[in-house]
């Protein structure tokens, strides 16, 4: 695994076990807690913040590159499951999505909430939704530098029948990030596991 290096007793790494350091190289590893699972890629790191609850029917995990202040990749993956208080179809969550995204565009006036599109997947486990919004924000908490923000959000959301439920994968970066690594966020969603 190591050679050595003849005037050092440090191990000299081989080149074949050197990580690759271009940002946009990288494999996908899977995460998984509670049975709910998906894929990121294996430069990111995994948060768990301790003042949210982590527990089967309830929990928060980030995978990002947030700590690497200097990569440009500063796409984040928020995964979220949650037993919901009382019965709803995934339907009937989504149309309260809606609603949610409505008031909060009335009530601030200075930033841009929308959903782009929001398309049902049929072809998983369970009926889940694809979900695209975006936020244009100019105030302290999205900006930078003092200028307006653009943030893209990808979401799948579904919820599991078998363990009753709602798990939610979302990634959220710059519109120029998107549309450079589009297929790859779709396909980290789309390797969502629930049970």
């Amino acid at each position: 695994m190591f050679g050595f290096n003849k005037t050092s007793l440090a191990p000299a790494p081989r080149e074949e076990y050197l990580h690759e350091v271009i940002p946009n190289t990288y494999h996908l590893i899977p995460f998984q807690v509670y049975q709910v699972g998906i894929l990121h890629p294996d430069t990111w790191q995994v948060y768990i913040n301790p003042s949210k609850t982590f527990a089967f029917h309830d929990g928060f995990a980030k995978i990002d590159r947030s700590a690497e202040k200097s990569c440009p990749d500063q796409a984040s993956l928020a995964l979220r499951w949650a037993k919901l208080k009382k019965e709803t179809t995934i339907d009937e969550y989504m149309d309260e999505i809606k609603l949610q995204y409505e008031k909060k565009q009335k009530k601030n006036k200075k930033d841009s909430f929308k959903i782009l599109s929001m398309t049902p997947v049929e072809d998983l486990p369970h009926k889940a939704y694809l979900m695209e919004s975006s936020i244009r924000a100019n105030h302290s908490v999205y900006r930078t530098l003092g200028k307006e923000e653009s943030i893209l959000s990808l979401q799948l959301t579904t919820y599991c029948d078998v363990t009753k439920r709602l798990v939610i994968a979302s990634l959220a970066s710059t519109p120029e990030d998107f549309e450079s690594k589009r297929e790859t966020y779709r396909e980290i969603l789309f390797s969502l596991t629930c049970h």
